[in-house]
Parts: C-alpha cells; sequence; structure tokens
C-alpha cells in the first residue's frame, strides 16, 4: 500500500496543552469543543488519559469481555443509580443487590473488599455496620452509553503508527498493541497501525511511556494499493451488532407489552449495559462514508437506548426497594441516568 504523507500534524486548538496526566473527569471542561472535528479528537484525549495511566504503570489494559464479573457488575449497579448521591451504602443493601444476580453472601462481600482494595469503593464504618460509596466512574459509563449516538465527520486523513521493539522486549510489543487498540488503532501490516480518528498526538508520550523508542507517527491518505481498511474484521463488528439486536428483540417485545416486573427490569438492564459496553473497544467507528449501506451500529444503538432508557425507571424503582429494606431514608437518594442525561456528561 503506498501513502501520501501530509506533514507534520498539529494538535487541534480546542486540545492544545491539555494535560493528559489530570484525571479524566477533569478533562471534561479543559478544553471548548468547537465543532465535531474538534470533539472527536477532545474525546479521544479521555481516552488517552486512562490509556497514559496505564503505560506509565507498565500494566495491560483489560480485553473486551462479554458477561460481568461481579465487581463489574456492584460498579455498574452503583454507577447507574447511586452515582450522583454522596451517601455510602450499607454492605448489606450491596449483599442483596447482588443477589438479585444470583451471587452468594460471601462472594458479595470478597467482591466489595477487592473493589476497596484497589480503590475502586471507598470503606466506612458506623458501628457494626460496613458503608461503601462509588469513586466517581463517570466519564467512562458516558462513554459507553454515547457511544454510537454521535455521528462524526472525517478529514480523510489516516492517523498512522509505526514502531519497532526488539525480539527480547516482547512484553512491551504485547502492552503497546493493547494500548493501540484501546485508542482504536488497528494493524495494517506488522509494526504499521492506523486508525480514522485517533489524535496524533496522544501517541508520543503514551508509547515512550511504554517504552518504544523507534516509533514515527503520521497523518497522510490513501494514494492507491490496498485500503486501511483490511487493518478490521468488519464481518466480525457487523455480526456481533446483529447478534445484539436478535438477542435483545424479546426483551424489547416484553417491555412494549408491560409483562417485566421490577426486579426483571433491573437485571435486563443490567445486562443490555453489559453487552453494549464491549463495543467501544470491537468496533473503530469508522466513517459513514467508509462503511457498507447496511451497517447495523445505527440500528443496535436504537434499540440499545430503547431498553437502556425504557427500563430505567422500574430498574431505579427496584434498586430502591432492595435498599430501602436495609435503610428507607437512604433509599430515597435513588436515582438514575438516561442515554439523554448520560450524554450531557
Amino acid at each position: 500500500m503506498n501513502l501520501l504523507l501530509v506533514g507534520r500534524e498539529e494538535t487541534p486548538a480546542a486540545v492544545r496543552g491539555v494535560d493528559l496526566r489530570r484525571p479524566a473527569a477533569a478533562l471534561l471542561t479543559a478544553a471548548a469543543v468547537p465543532d465535531k472535528l474538534a470533539e472527536c479528537h477532545w474525546r479521544s484525549r479521555l481516552w488517552g488519559a486512562l490509556v497514559l495511566r496505564r503505560a506509565e504503570e507498565g500494566s495491560v489494559l483489560p480485553r473486551q469481555q462479554t458477561g460481568a464479573s461481579p465487581q463489574r457488575l456492584l460498579t455498574t449497579l452503583l454507577g447507574e443509580y447511586w452515582l450522583d448521591s454522596p451517601a455510602a451504602l450499607p454492605m448489606s443493601g450491596l449483599i442483596a443487590l447482588l443477589a438479585e444476580f444470583g451471587i452468594s453472601e460471601t462472594s458479595a462481600r470478597a467482591t466489595a473488599n477487592r473493589l476497596v482494595k484497589r480503590g475502586v469503593l471507598a470503606a466506612e464504618k458506623s458501628g457494626r455496620q460496613s458503608y461503601l460509596r462509588l469513586s466517581d466512574s463517570r466519564q467512562k459509563n458516558a462513554s459507553i452509553v454515547r457511544f454510537g449516538s454521535e455521528a462524526q465527520d472525517w478529514d480523510g486523513l489516516w492517523t498512522v503508527a509505526a514502531f519497532s521493539v526488539p525480539e527480547q522486549e516482547r512484553h512491551v510489543r504485547h502492552r503497546v498493541r493493547s494500548y493501540l487498540r484501546w485508542l482504536g488503532f488497528a494493524p495494517l501490516f506488522d509494526g504499521l497501525w492506523v486508525s480514522a480518528h485517533a489524535d496524533p498526538g496522544l501517541l508520543t508520550p503514551i508509547l515512550r511511556a511504554a517504552g518504544v523508542e523507534n516509533l514515527t507517527v503520521l497523518r497522510a491518505s490513501e494514494a492507491g494499493g490496498a485500503s486501511p481498511l483490511r487493518a478490521w474484521d468488519l464481518d466480525d463488528v457487523a455480526a456481533s451488532y446483529r447478534q445484539f439486536i436478535s438477542d435483545q428483540r424479546e426483551t424489547l417485545a416484553q417491555m412494549k407489552a408491560g409483562a417485566l416486573p421490577p426486579s426483571a427490569a433491573l437485571v435486563h438492564r443490567t445486562k443490555v449495559f453489559d453487552a453494549w459496553r464491549v463495543f467501544p473497544g470491537l468496533d473503530p467507528n469508522l466513517p459513514e462514508k467508509l462503511l457498507p449501506a447496511d451497517w447495523p451500529r445505527a440500528q443496535a444503538c436504537e434499540l440499545f437506548a430503547a431498553l437502556f432508557d425504557g427500563l430505567a425507571p422500574l430498574a431505579a424503582l427496584r434498586f430502591r426497594q432492595i435498599i430501602e429494606a436495609h435503610d428507607s431514608e437512604l433509599a430515597e437518594l435513588t436515582a438514575y441516568r438516561t442515554t439523554a442525561t448520560w450524554a450531557a456528561c
């Protein structure tokens, strides 16, 4: 494949000077966003801050997984129905919440303790009762809910990352590939990765922190040869969207028929969120002009929004009922967010 180089990349003015080491939530107000193209770069810097932190720690980002682990399940529940509350919840209430999903008391306690050790939950005592509070996961949840709902402009240029890592440093290569995939890149050839949306200004500090010294980052347009689209298995992505649509149709029909009680609504809403959360890591979110006419993302996104919003009131009611059995005053603080309120974050 031939690439026409277009010169040195300038970081967009909307995000120039933003410190990647600041917490991702703080970056939300760090720059004005004048247009859709700048907004795309701006949002990518939020992911970049998270990836840079992992690179500096020398840790590998988690693989996209299906099915909710108890830890992820608990943080999802608290992030959806308790995120805006300053109050801590009793351990007994959290155990009861997880019991709705078939998780035993022993496993629930172990889950909470692991999250406390990781710093995801903050613990406090009142008499013999333990209380726990969730650290802010606002931006992570917002990025999942918003995914696929916003059309993105494209300037026709690809971000290209070329690097080499010595054979004896395979552990570095493994970490770098993990970071690049989370930033929306895919390998076109060995050591040559491409993305339609990634901000080039993110790559150098991340790859340097990971231990890569020999690297070049370019912005380029196609000049012939094989299309950069071959870097992704778009058939697999499309199949995943169609499977999501197939899996959720029955739940949508039950919801429209009013056949789901609050307990089922809580379980189904959590499951649909967990199923949707794999797509930001699976789908490179390529420009619409590059995708097939029957690309199923829009249909899947519409279905996700219908279920996420439609099930919210009953799901929140069930959350409140569970907490009420342990602390009636705290139960009144239960709230929920729709796709519209998450979009405003």
